[in-house]
């Protein structure tokens, strides 16, 4: 049975075959455990390892475990599958991934996989699939009862679409004949019957045989159908690899990590879904750096399962980028403020540079030669303020949220469908998170399925940034939520494409909810097309009937504003920006983006208004309130600080929702509290502005910096230094 006693991890990432060498390994080990690490990560890769059906090659890990372990260092193993064998790729020809527009995606070396083979096998290829899990369960076997085993992660960075990482219709996989088979089957059980399907696509299929993958993303339906099979394929692929983990190793915790999808890099139409992820896993861990997002969606996505940071980025570099010097502040603002959302430990990438292809001679918190450099001192430091405490900080919780913010899948695909681009949609919910995080307001990312089920236990505000694509099941949650006594804040056009039907909703707000909650929609355009927010650029990708349509009729966006305002926000001209004035009744300038969607008012108060149209209205709904808007408004929070304080206080006022009441500061200072049995136990400060600030703490007791020494009571207010970083611990000196 596995130990559910769990340590906080520091260490780092050590070994991807062929370096660092063996003249190495003695010296370095022995030296991490000098620096306090406490744990080490060893890549087990599937073609350095398997070299031949049942030919495995372990030295290397043997003599690495037995240092690790006379060393004093737990040991992750990541097992590593996207460098596929030679003779796997030898023996399965037929197993390389194909893009949309039919090319193969052939196996090559990189700069991050040198030993070749990426990104190996469709995984859908069965022979493929079974010498994956022959090469799995030969390491776990071999390495389960080691006294340095600690626990196994056996995927890195889960992504879909290997070297077009960045999403382009063209050039998505798989389309291969194995992905195209287990599509329709897929179909065929979800559907059930070929007619619902055609009712659902629009299409007059006879059979089964003749349904086809979609290859562009416009016709929507099929498309996101397509892209949910194959986030479903990379959970199947999971489970089985967990299972295989699990069957073999009854010790030691098995999960995965993600490069979070923030739909800058990682997302939906290319990567995974981490929350589904997350649910297979007995822990949860991603790639990450500080700041308000990547920790906040790793967080969200483990839903109370212990996180780890397993590769922290802070320390990238190239040979044409070398590494900036880290000093101990820049340790303190990356991490502290990670440990306050949840984080338990830390995994640097890496402890040696590379030797090898482009990332040389980067990524070290050493020299090449082995010898000390200022981030090595930092991360020694960082490590031996820390450690008494970390039994402590395992058994802590964050601030509780009660406000969460909307991230759907089935909305993350629709929008990469609508606008070839998920930049747009990334805007708007980053927009609220950095908000709230500003006004040191806890928020938590919710998915699809978590609103279809209703599982908001908790949620006292729910923000629905850019709600285009919503699912009947969604709409339902939704509805019954808010009835229950729900906050709701949501944006322009919700659920307008239903999901659920694949067509776009005849009366918006969609799903029916527009007769459920006596609003409509009565006239909506696009921004530019009011004369004040911009050209063309803020629209996204244009189908070319569009284009042909404008430039024939030389339209170009209408230079009669309604109602006549100023194309500004507060002084500042929007010219070119996408966004629009919309005064609120309290006489504040908001500003819109994107869209414009008129609102009949019934029994609705109006909240806002562009000319004389409701843009924002409100209304009780049983013992819930709605805020709806006609307009989004995430990406554009920053533009009119006023207003956007005026609405979004007026929105938490009604959810009752309030930032913690035992620190206060200016704005620019972030804090987070942790708590030990529902007491306050740390609290992380993090100045980011540009000035000096005083923080006030509404506690009798003395608070102590553990890095800076500082000490902050009610009776003793505390200066924090610009982009000053310490985390605080309550009677440290008493």
């Amino acid at each position: 049975m596995i130990d559910d006693t769990l340590p906080f991890i520091y260490g780092a990432q050590y070994y991807r075959a062929p370096t660092p060498e063996s003249a190495c390994w003695e010296t370095d080990l022995r030296r991490m455990r000098e620096l306090g690490f406490n744990h080490i990560k060893f890549w087990a890769q599937w073609r350095w390892s398997h070299r031949g059906e049942n030919e495995f090659y372990f030295d290397d890990l043997d003599h690495l475990m037995d240092l690790a372990h006379g060393n004093g260092l737990a040991v992750t193993i990541n097992t590593i599958f996207d460098v596929a064998p030679s003779w796997v790729l030898d023996a399965y020809p037929d197993s390389i991934p194909v893009t949309a527009d039919g090319q193969p995606v052939s196996t090559r070396a990189l700069c991050f996989r040198q030993i070749g083979g990426f990104p190996g096998p469709c995984l859908n290829h069965p022979e493929a699939a079974k010498a994956r899990q022959h090469f799995l369960e030969a390491t776990v076997k071999r390495y389960a009862n080691h006294p340095a085993m600690s626990m196994w992660d056996v995927w890195n960075e889960p992504e879909q679409n290997f070297v077009n990482r960045e999403p382009k219709a063209d050039k998505l996989s798989c389309f291969c004949p194995h992905c195209i088979e287990g599509f329709k089957a897929e179909m065929q059980a979800h559907y059930g019957d070929i007619e619902a399907l055609n009712q659902a696509w629009g299409r007059c299929y006879s059979n089964w045989d003749q349904v086809e993958a979609p290859r562009t993303p416009e016709t929507i339906k099929d498309f996101i159908d397509f892209r949910r099979y194959h986030l479903h394929v990379m959970e199947t692929e999971a489970k089985a690899r967990l299972d295989c983990v699990r069957a073999n190793d009854s010790k030691h915790p098995a999960y995965l990590h993600v490069v979070p999808n923030t739909m800058r890099i990682f997302n939906s139409v290319t990567g995974v879904d981490d929350f589904a992820m997350a649910d297979l896993c007995d822990i949860f861990a991603s790639t990450s750096n500080g700041g308000a997002i990547w920790p906040n969606q790793l967080i969200s996505a483990g839903r109370g399962k212990v996180c780890y940071n397993v590769e922290s980025h802070i320390n990238a570099g190239q040979i044409s980028l070398h590494q900036r010097p880290l000093e101990l502040k820049d340790v303190l603002s990356d991490l502290l403020p990670q440990v306050g959302a949840g984080v338990k430990g830390f995994l640097f990438w890496q402890y040696r540079p590379e030797v090898l292809g482009t990332e040389a001679p980067a990524w070290g918190l050493v020299k090449p030669d082995g010898t000390d450099r200022a981030v090595t001192r930092s991360v020694r430091a960082f490590g031996e303020k820390i450690a008494p405490y970390t039994e402590v900080i395992m058994q802590t919780t964050p601030e509780p949220a009660h406000v969460a913010i909307w991230k759907s899948t089935r909305n993350e695909l629709f929008e990469f469908a609508a606008r070839n681009d998920l930049g747009r949609l990334a805007d708007h919910v980053e927009g609220y998170r950095h908000w709230f995080r500003e006004q040191n307001i806890a928020t938590i990312n919710i998915n699809d399925t978590l609103l279809a089920a209703g599982a908001l236990n908790g949620i006292k505000l729910l923000v629905m940034p850019a709600c285009y694509c919503l699912s009947a099941a969604e709409a339902e949650g939704l509805d019954t939520w808010v009835r229950k006594g729900g906050t709701l804040l949501c944006e322009a056009h919700l659920g307008a494409w239903n999901e659920t039907t694949g067509r776009h909703s005849r009366t918006v707000p969609g799903s029916g909810l527009a007769d459920k909650w006596d609003l409509h929609e009565i006239d909506s355009r696009a921004a530019v097309h009011l004369g004040q927010s911009g050209g063309m650029q803020a629209v996204g990708n244009l189908n070319p009937d569009v284009i042909k349509a404008l430039e024939d009729s030389k339209q170009r966006p209408d230079a009669t504003p309604l109602g006549g305002e100023t194309a500004s926000v507060g002084g500042a001209h929007l010219a070119g920006t996408g966004y629009y004035p919309i005064q609120l009744t309290t006489g504040e300038i908001l500003a819109g983006a994107d869209t414009f969607a008129q609102l009949t008012n019934g029994a609705w108060t109006s909240v806002a208004h562009y000319g004389e149209q409701t843009v924002i209205a409100t209304r009780q709904l049983e013992k819930g309130s709605i805020f709806y808007c006609g307009a989004n408004l995430g990406a554009a929070l920053q533009s009119s600080p006023e207003g956007t304080k005026a609405l979004l206080d007026q929105v938490l006022d009604q959810a009752q929702v309030t930032a913690p009441q035992l620190v206060s500061a200016a704005l620019g200072v972030e804090f987070d509290i942790l708590y030990q049995n529902d007491a306050p136990a740390f609290i992380v400060l993090n100045n980011c502005s540009s000035a000096d600030a005083t923080v006030h703490l509404d506690e009798a007791h003395t608070w102590t910096g553990l890095f800076s020494g500082k000490t902050i009571s009610a009776s003793h207010p505390c200066q924090l230094t610009t982009n000053e970083t310490d985390i605080f611990v309550r009677d440290l000196k008493e």
